[in-house]
């Protein structure tokens, strides 16, 4: 049956479920991380003062560790990396940088607000989904050389079907429609590239905005028109 088909029976079918639960935490993953993402800002005319030009620049996952320290981008991470943090019913999720000594996520870059997941369940005979794909909006937190923004990330991740957590894979069997809706494997250009890793959890892209200061100790808008994020291995359980 078409898609479409599926959308026009389902107006005419609803149910309602209302089911209470004791609050319990609940669990969470935190993965590898790469990034490639464009930016976009504003740098004075050395023609003419009075005007400003557009400047166009690509952050790596480690320049986005940089600026949430509060360092150079010129600086030479050995220990801390992007990483995404997801919880296990997909409700939250957060980009952090992560030590790798530490075991231990140091700084929040951003935090989701709103996370919608729809998930897909390949196999009847499994204990459930194996697999969902997700938007969500967050919250660029004031860190280091970043003084806050927002980010809209759309993507897709697998999933255990025992547990409902993500969960990295050696195979990446999910890639049908990554042309279509951007996504993309991106290579590891931070300091620990020499790090195999052929897991994949899952991919990502995103538009947003974040105010970044810059050298001179000025605050600018940088536009982020398109970015892409790679989920690798599973740094934490």
């Amino acid at each position: 049956m078409k898609a479409k088909q599926w959308i026009v029976i389902g107006v005419a079918i609803s149910a309602v479920a209302v089911l209470t639960v004791l609050a319990v935490p609940i669990a969470t993953r935190t993965f590898r991380t790469t990034a490639s993402i464009g930016a976009v800002f504003q740098v004075p005319n050395p023609a003419a003062t009075n005007t400003d030009l557009l400047a166009f620049d690509t952050f790596a996952g480690h320049d986005l560790v940089n600026l949430a320290l509060g360092q150079a981008l010129t600086t030479v991470q050995t220990n801390h990396v992007l990483a995404l943090e997801i919880n296990c019913d997909s409700t939250f999720a957060r980009l952090v940088v992560f030590d790798t000594g530490l075991l231990s996520n140091v700084v929040d870059i951003a935090g989701s607000t709103n996370i919608y997941a729809l998930t897909g369940q390949d196999n009847a005979a499994a204990a459930g989904p194996n697999h969902e794909r997700f938007v969500m909006r967050m919250q660029v937190n004031t860190n280091g050389f970043v003084l806050g923004g927002f980010l809209t990330v759309s993507g897709r991740v697998y999933l255990d079907p025992t547990n409902g957590c993500p969960r990295a894979l050696l195979v990446d069997s999910d890639r049908s429609h990554d042309r279509g809706f951007a996504d993309a494997a991106i290579k590891n250009h931070d300091p620990d590239s020499k790090v195999k890793d052929r897991n994949i959890t899952g991919e990502a892209h995103l538009i947003g905005v974040v105010n970044v200061i810059f050298e001179d100790g000025s605050t600018n808008v940088t536009l982020l028109p398109f970015g892409q994020l790679t989920m690798r291995r599973q740094l934490l359980p």
